[in-house]
Order: C-alpha cells, then sequence, then structure tokens
C-alpha cells in the first residue's frame, strides 16, 4: 500500500509530539496545602454550604437523600415536571437538568449551587512522590484530536477541576511557571479559515464577545468588560451557543433570558456573522456529501456511531486549534523551553526566575510560528 507524502508527513508529525509528551514536566504542586485540603474535604464541603444545609433539607449529612428531595419537588409543585433517568426512573440530577430546570424556575438557582457545592468529588489531584501532577493526557483522545487528560489511579490533572485549584500550582524556590493561552482561539481560526470580516475585526479587538456587543449596537463604542459585564456575557453565551448549534430554546432554557431577548442575540450574530456561517454550513454539507472532513495536516473527522449531529460545526476549528498546540509544543521544546503541560488552548512552561521572561517570550514565537503555518500567515 502507498502513503501519500502529506499523509505520512502529518503521521511523522505526530509521532514527534508523542515523543515531545514523554518530556513533559508537569506542573508542579504545593504538596502541604493540598494533603492539608485533602485531609480535610469533608469540613471544607460542609463550611461551603452553610446555612442553607438545613434550610433545603436534601442531603443526610454529606449524603444526597432521593426520598427528601422527592419531598420537595412535591411540596414546591415541581414534581410533575422534573425529569426521571431512562435506567433507574430515579429523578435526574445531571447538570443539563439543573441548568434547565433554573431556567423555568429561577428560584432553584440557590439548590443547584447547594448541589453542586455538596457532591464536589473527592479532592483527588495527582500528585506523584516529586510533588508533580503527572497524568496521562490523552493525546488525540477526542474526535478533533484534542488531548483528554482525565484521571487514572493517581488522580485527577489540575486543570480539569474548577478554577481555584490551580492556586496549588507553586513551582520550586528559584523557578517560576507562566500560562501562556491563546485568546479566543478558535474564533480567531473560524474567522480566518472563514474571511469573515466582522468576525475577524471582533477577534482583533482583543475581546471578540464585547466587540461584537458593540457591532450590535447593544453597547457603545469604548464599552468594555468591566462597563457592560450583562451584555457582554450574553452575547459570550450567544456565541459559543450558536458555535455548537444550540437552539434559542435550548439557549433561553440555559442562560434564563426571554425569548425575544434570545431571537434578538442570535439575529445580531446572524447578521454580523454571515459570511462564518455560510462557509461553516458548507463545511457541513461537504461533510454530508462526503462522509468526511480534513483539516490542513489531514486529521479526518469520518461518518461514524461516534459522531454526533452538532460535530462537524465547530470540528475544523477545534482540530486545527489541536493541531496548532501541538507544533507550538514542539517548537518550544526545540528552542529550549520547559514545557510542563499543554492544556486545551495553552501551555503551562517553566523556568529559573531569571530567565522566566525570556522562555515566555520564546514560547510565544513558538505560537505564534504555529497559527501562521496552519493560517497561512
Amino acid at each position: 500500500m502507498q502513503i501519500a507524502p502529506r499523509t505520512l508527513r502529518a503521521a511523522l508529525l505526530r509521532g514527534e509530539y508523542m515523543k515531545a509528551e514523554a518530556s513533559f514536566k508537569f506542573a508542579p504542586l504545593d504538596v502541604p496545602t493540598l494533603r492539608l485540603i485533602q485531609n480535610n474535604w469533608d469540613r471544607v464541603r460542609l463550611r461551603l454550604a452553610g446555612e442553607e444545609m438545613s434550610e433545603y433539607d436534601i442531603f443526610d449529612g454529606l449524603h444526597f437523600s432521593h426520598a427528601n428531595f422527592e419531598r420537595f419537588l412535591q411540596n414546591g409543585g415541581l414534581d410533575g415536571i422534573w425529569p426521571h433517568t431512562e435506567k433507574s426512573h430515579a429523578r435526574s440530577l445531571k447538570k443539563e437538568t439543573w441548568e434547565t430546570m433554573c431556567g423555568l424556575n429561577p428560584g432553584l438557582e440557590r439548590l443547584r449551587q447547594l448541589f453542586k457545592t455538596v457532591t464536589m468529588p473527592r479532592f483527588n489531584i495527582a500528585c506523584d512522590p516529586d510533588g508533580r501532577n503527572r497524568v496521562l493526557l490523552g493525546a488525540f483522545g477526542a474526535i478533533t484530536s484534542r488531548n483528554t487528560p482525565g484521571h487514572d489511579d493517581r488522580g485527577v490533572f489540575i486543570f480539569n477541576p474548577a478554577k481555584w485549584v490551580r492556586s496549588l500550582i507553586k513551582p520550586a524556590e528559584g523557578w517560576s511557571v507562566a500560562y501562556i493561552d491563546w485568546g479566543a482561539q478558535e474564533d480567531g481560526i473560524s474567522a480566518i479559515l472563514s474571511g469573515d470580516k466582522n468576525m475577524l475585526r471582533s477577534y482583533e479587538s482583543g475581546d471578540p464577545y464585547m466587540e461584537l456587543c458593540i457591532l450590535a449596537g447593544a453597547a457603545p463604542a469604548g464599552a468594555t468588560k468591566k462597563t457592560h459585564p450583562a451584555e457582554r456575557k450574553l452575547y459570550k453565551s450567544a456565541k459559543l451557543a450558536i458555535g455548537y448549534g444550540q437552539t434559542v430554546w435550548g439557549f433561553v432554557g440555559k442562560t434564563m433570558v426571554s425569548r425575544p431577548v434570545a431571537e434578538r442575540v442570535f439575529r445580531d450574530y446572524t447578521r454580523f456573522c454571515s459570511r462564518y456561517l455560510d462557509w461553516r454550513e458548507k463545511q457541513v454539507d461537504a461533510y454530508g456529501i462526503s462522509l468526511q472532513l480534513s483539516t490542513k495536516l489531514g486529521w479526518t473527522l469520518h461518518k461514524g456511531v461516534r459522531v454526533k449531529p452538532n460535530t462537524p460545526l465547530n470540528f475544523t476549528a477545534q482540530a486545527t486549534g489541536a493541531e496548532m498546540l501541538r507544533i507550538a509544543v514542539m517548537e518550544m521544546m526545540s528552542r529550549g523551553v520547559q514545557v510542563c503541560c499543554p492544556i486545551h488552548d495553552a501551555v503551562l512552561i517553566q523556568a529559573p526566575v531569571e530567565n522566566i521572561d525570556s522562555a515566555v517570550n520564546e514560547a510565544r514565537a513558538s505560537m505564534d510560528a504555529a497559527s501562521a503555518l496552519l493560517l497561512d500567515g
């Protein structure tokens, strides 16, 4: 069997990334603080839950009580609308269910936050004997070839739980770490590949969500995240929702805005990003005809049972972003940058304190080079 030169080069490139992964340093942890939190995890959760534990009375200690929850739903007249699971027919407690129910009943938001707090999983952050958060990164694990760092017997990836957990990252004395990411990477990729000038303008503004607000007339020129946070949050949510194929009704249920507001925001996005949406539709049509969709470096989405209906909508941007990260990481290591680990559209690096600025500059240059390679300069 003959292998096309492009396919061979892409395969070799992926092999080089796997070789580079073997040299990752992984995030250094503040081990004493990590152990302190782990040893007092139940007390921490109870303290965070506070008086609302007794107010709602749906927990038996730190254990969720289905019987108590059922009584709560009956007393509130919610037992007729709260969905059940298909297998056990118990009340569904999925994240999506809570979001939908809170959209229909905003008064449930406090209960949702309480449920999230009390049912937080065991604080099992992976920590090897050398104090590093070393885990299997799951290279190429996603259908888009993104890494899928999950958990193993040692624990979870430091970047998987809530953001506050990252405060446990602590370099050794005399060393520094730096977290460097692409701002709105998928937006930038989509804008350039589609040739959508409005989308590119919003990306180049430095805050694509705020710029969309301004373009739509929802915020005045010069508005910022600080001056118009609610407007920015609304348009950011809509931008992300449309990117993943969410409907207006789905957006209403998740954000708790009225249908007229949701329809207006969706119309604004459709009007100002029409070229991108047309390009995306052509991508989906091409996939429907050829039953495959490929990136510049040949990562291909094939028709199959794993492919959800909305996957082709953002496959190209996600898969291109994954390739961009891999190329950037390899370039960094060729420049002598010590890579701790990649994180979706970012990278954590380390260097002696006196060299960290230089390392950051080299890392940024590597990311620029990867972007230029995949986006034609």
